[in-house]
């Protein structure tokens, strides 16, 4: 577990770590209307890198909202 990014990450300067997390939020905003949600791509993107949760909102579903109105 201290090879993950986020353990690395904690350990730069705060400069870089509001930079890092900033782009987290990023993914995680692009991420609201997909499958995951806004929580689960913000989560991704914190433990496994922003990069990874990039990759990750790029490949998953959009929801289908209901059309009945």
């Amino acid at each position: 577990m201290k090879y993950l990014p986020l353990t690395v990450i904690l350990t730069f300067p705060v400069s870089i770590q509001a930079i890092y997390f900033a782009l987290c939020l990023v993914i995680a905003l692009a991420g609201i209307n997909r499958k995951m949600g806004f929580w689960g791509y913000l989560f991704c993107s914190i433990i496994f890198s922003p990069l990874i949760g990039l990759m990750v909102v790029l490949v998953s579903e959009k929801t289908k909202k209901d059309e009945t109105a």
